[in-house]
């Protein structure tokens, strides 16, 4: 007799009854389906397993969070560190835990949007750095939630699958340790839904050349057959399904002897639902501890221990002050303080005091300043805060400052693009203590010139007005021995013609 005759698509729904309805599921799957030769050595015994440290293994990630070519599309930080929580709670266990190394961002469309992992690989490799785990967060990842190849030390995520309940980077990073599918063998067969599982399963499947053992629940197979793991179920479901109240598919499955057996869903290197899995076996921990501690492309330290969060509530923010009107600009320059223990900081501006929506400023930075210079809007107000964030234990909050502030009207003179061409600003970036020489040459006519000197905050640091300049062009210098290393900006005005320039003054 059949033992399914409903479509998989059709348990699917029935399976989703049966558990929380709270989460969102993701029914793309993973990009990666081959088991390393390093893992073959290793389970036939070549390879000598290595003891859990007793101390806790950090090991960097370097977070590239990929946009489109206009800088648009990266995944919200806040979304992308409560991923990489549960990623560290999911290896807890393994006494291997991740920090952010680093937190880059890449304009690259052909990455954000790939059609294939080929493409996506090739792409990434080519941008990864040796000594850390690269990950490459995207919009699209090949058309599926991400993927990764083992031995390597990089791996591709879709952003939409990541988030506090997501346990896709966990088991991108098994692959990375070189763990493979429960169902390891199955990735050859067609979907399961146009396809009956019959009352037995077959013996053997054939799979990337080769005839790979279907595993039998009895055991006498499990060392060879699937993943090699002989504490991990049998487990012949290729696609993403959801689990019942039991925590186990909904229709039990009948093995080479054609005993049935029903699949449990805990294990995070299968296909079962976020909603369902939390863990790795103990035979899968070894393995990666163990390869691990064979790598080179990538260090780990203990130096983590100890670490404190940072708490929001340090947090101060400084600069535009709050409720304040700046005279009008393009840009702006906010500065909070450095917090205790924070290595990083998110910064979001918006228009509205609402940062549950889009947003329209958001950046992670190191330093205690940004800059926002895409182009604020003339007597508008803004909307500011600072989230600090500690490399090893990335918990923490906004706290409760909010500051707010209003662009000034716009002014009367008008931004004119030939005169912008005709003055230059050298040496740019400026020395401290080495004067800025500003140029202009071909004016086309005799005038007066007024400039400012601003800060990145808005405050007018020097102004020189009505100087007589002729036809042919002016040299004017700005000393910079008294000012600190920062952004300024340099408002030039001829006839009623206004041009800005951006100067950076360094140590």
């Amino acid at each position: 007799m059949k033992l399914l005759q409903l479509t998989f698509a059709t348990l699917l729904l029935a399976s989703f009854s049966l558990i929380a309805q709270t989460q969102p599921e993701h029914e793309k799957g993973c990009g990666i389906s081959i088991k390393s030769d390093w893992l073959v050595k290793y389970q036939h015994g070549e390879i000598p397993p290595a003891r859990k440290s007793l101390m806790t293994q950090y090991i960097p990630v370097r977070m590239v969070v990929v946009g489109e070519n206009d800088g648009n599309g990266y995944i919200d930080p806040t979304q992308l560190l409560q991923s990489f929580q549960l990623l560290n709670e999911d290896f807890a266990s393994t006494n291997i835990q991740f920090y952010v190394s680093d937190y880059d961002f890449l304009d690259l469309s052909s990455l954000y949007d790939h059609s294939t992992t080929s493409i996506g690989s090739s792409l990434a490799s080519n941008r990864r750095e040796s000594n850390k785990i690269n990950t490459f967060v995207v919009g699209t990842a090949g058309g599926a939630c991400g993927y990764a190849t083992p031995r390597t030390n990089y791996l591709v995520m879709d952003k939409d699958c990541m988030g506090r309940i997501d346990r896709t980077w966990a088991h991108e990073m098994g692959h990375v340790f070189t763990l493979a599918h429960t169902f390891y063998g199955w990735e050859s067969v067609e979907e399961i839904s146009n396809i009956e599982l019959t009352e037995r399963a077959p013996s053997t499947l054939s799979y990337r050349g080769r005839n790979v053992p279907v595993e039998r629940t009895d055991g006498s197979n499990c060392e060879d057959a699937a993943d090699g793991f002989c504490d991990t179920a049998p487990d012949y479901l290729m696609e993403r399904w959801a689990c019942n109240i039991a925590g186990e598919y909904r229709d039990s499955l009948t093995d080479p002897d054609s005993i049935r057996f029903a699949v449990p869903a805990q294990n995070i290197m299968s296909y079962a639902s976020d909603a369902c899995v939390n863990t790795f076996s103990e035979e899968q921990k070894t393995a990666m501890i163990t390869n691990m501690s064979t790598r080179s492309d990538f260090s780990s330290n203990s130096s983590g221990e100890g670490a404190v969060a940072a708490n929001g509530e340090d947090m101060n923010l400084l600069l535009p002050e709050h409720n304040v009107t700046l005279p009008y600009n393009n840009f702006v320059e906010l500065v909070w303080n450095e917090t205790p223990n924070a290595d990083f900081y998110i910064v979001q501006m918006n228009r509205s005091n609402n940062f549950n929506g889009n947003i329209l400023f958001t950046r992670v930075v190191t330093d205690t300043s940004v800059v926002f210079d895409e182009g604020l809007l003339d007597n508008t107000r803004y909307y500011w805060r600072v989230r600090p964030f500690n490399a090893y234990q990335v918990e923490s909050d906004f706290g409760d400052q909010v500051f707010r502030f209003r662009n000034g009207d716009f002014p009367v003179n008008t931004i004119d693009a030939a005169l912008n061409a005709a003055i230059t600003i050298a040496p740019n970036p400026v020395a401290g203590g080495q004067d800025l020489r500003i140029i202009g040459q071909d004016l086309g006519l005799s005038s007066n010139l007024t400039y400012d000197l601003i800060d990145a905050s808005g405050r007018v640091l020097l102004t020189r007005e009505n100087l007589p300049v002729a036809a042919a062009g002016f040299n004017e210098r700005i000393e910079t021995g008294t000012l600190p290393a920062g952004v300024y900006f340099l408002r030039l005005r001829m006839n009623e013609k206004l041009v800005t320039k951006r100067v950076v003054i360094t140590p």
